[in-house]
């Protein structure tokens, strides 16, 4: 590989005397040396040998160096690359074990906030119907307050009426007040007198009504009459009548001998309070009941 190297050795002199001259190895390395004579100054060459057989090795030499750096920074990247998938994946792998974790907890999450809206729904439903129900009890309440308050209202005024009457003379029996007279007089005149105290004779309706009436111990006109028609009574109103309370005997228009007895009179000596009715003459002079509803 080295031959060619140096032509001619007979220019070259070794000072030391221990070194190796002119063996199969130097002539075979050696063959082809030029003339090589060592300068005349110490330290000066003065001619290069020719180099033109070592490029190709150099060259390769340099490829082949170049081709370690790159097979090793290869090799290198291949690592970095290899360490960074594996962080990448471990990292990866972290984020999605956190991520199902935190993705069970969210769901617990979730579904604790539900049962709690739920739970809050339901009382919210309880309470609006409760208040709805208040509400509504209220309201009933309430008209019943103003109900209350407006019976008040007429209780008072009929308290108040009642109280002025009863020191005029008159009596209270439910829900209306009653006037009897201290002198007498026919019945149409007693019917004036009524009208004129805004009120009217005497309407009995009832049984009670009867009874109040007999026990005021008197004989006084009350607002029945057949003048109209004969057989026909008729209250003072101009309702007909259904219940009578006739004393025995009676109507009876006087008999044979008086006849046109055509207004009544409650009469206090009956032994029977709901038998005092008798008809009498309308000119006759009687006590009388006024009648006034409160």
């Amino acid at each position: 590989m080295s031959e060619g190297v140096y032509e001619n050795s007979d220019g070259f002199e070794d000072n030391k005397p221990n070194a190796m001259k002119n063996t199969d190895i130097d002539g075979q390395l050696y063959g082809n040396v030029g003339a090589f004579k060592p300068s005349p100054r110490v330290g000066v060459v003065a001619s290069e040998p020719d180099s033109s057989g070592k490029r190709p090795f150099l060259v390769a030499a340099v490829c082949l160096g170049l081709l370690c750096v790159l097979l090793a920074g290869i090799i290198g990247l291949a690592v970095y690359y290899n360490r960074a998938i594996k962080d990448s994946e471990d990292k990866r792998n972290t984020l999605f074990q956190s991520f199902s974790l935190y993705k069970i907890n969210a769901t617990e999450e979730r579904d604790q906030l539900q049962t709690i809206y739920n739970n809050l729904t339901r009382e919210r439903d309880q309470l609006q119907t409760r208040y709805n129900n208040l509400t509504k009890e209220r309201d009933q309440l309430q008209t019943r307050y103003n109900t209350l308050t407006t019976e008040k209202g007429h209780i008072q005024a009929k308290l108040f009426v009642i109280e002025q009457h009863c020191q005029k003379g008159w009596r209270y029996f439910d829900s209306s007040l009653y006037f009897l007279s201290t002198e007498t007089k026919t019945w149409k005149e007693s019917r004036q007198d009524c009208l004129e105290r805004v009120a009217d004779l005497v309407i009995i309706n009832s049984n009670k009504e009867q009874t109040f009436l007999f026990n005021l111990h008197t004989r006084a006109w009350i607002g029945l009459t057949d003048s109209v028609t004969e057989g026909t009574w008729k209250w003072v109103d101009g309702t007909t009548l259904t219940t009578g309370y006739w004393g025995t005997g009676q109507p009876d228009n006087g008999g044979l001998f008086s006849g046109q007895e055509d207004c009544v009179e409650i009469y206090y000596g009956q032994d029977d309070p709901v038998k005092t009715w008798n008809d009498d003459k309308c000119g006759t002079n009687h006590n009388w009941i006024c009648e006034k509803a409160v």
